[in-house]
């Protein structure tokens, strides 16, 4: 038997087992990723349907950051920018932070943007899941 065939392959073999191994730890840090930003999109979803059914005063009446109302389940702010309007969200079930934006286009258009942020709403991950992967 010739022993150097028999570790080239075993070599062969070790690699692609890890190979294998690190495709398997990509695609589940994927779908993990996937599944959290899925979760706080929906958050974002049923947050905006309650300030849909809630809000009855104009959005420029609350200051940058201000709290518009607050639930059990989570907290609405004003979040001022330049060319959405935006409204940041605390939600208390899962400790996360998120952001809806919105821009009207000319005439029918318009465009819906859905953010994980900080306390603070400085910052804007774009969600691997919303309205424009749907």
């Amino acid at each position: 038997m010739d022993w150097s065939i028999v570790t080239v392959l075993a070599l062969v073999g070790i690699f692609i087992w890890w190979r294998q191994q690190k495709h398997v730890e990509g695609q589940k840090k994927v779908a993990a990723r996937l599944a959290r930003d899925t979760r706080l999109y929906q958050h974002i979803k049923m947050g905006m349907r309650e300030y849909d059914w809630r809000q009855k005063d104009e959005l420029w009446d609350y200051g940058d950051r201000q709290v518009i109302f607050e639930t059990p389940h989570l907290i609405a702010y004003h979040v001022s920018h330049f060319a959405e309007t935006r409204i940041g969200f605390y939600f208390k079930d899962i400790e996360e932070y998120g952001l809806y934006g919105f821009f009207a286009g000319n005439g029918d258009e318009h465009h819906e943007s859905y953010y994980r942020s900080d306390k603070n709403f400085l910052t804007e991950g774009r969600l691997a899941w919303g309205s424009d992967t749907l």
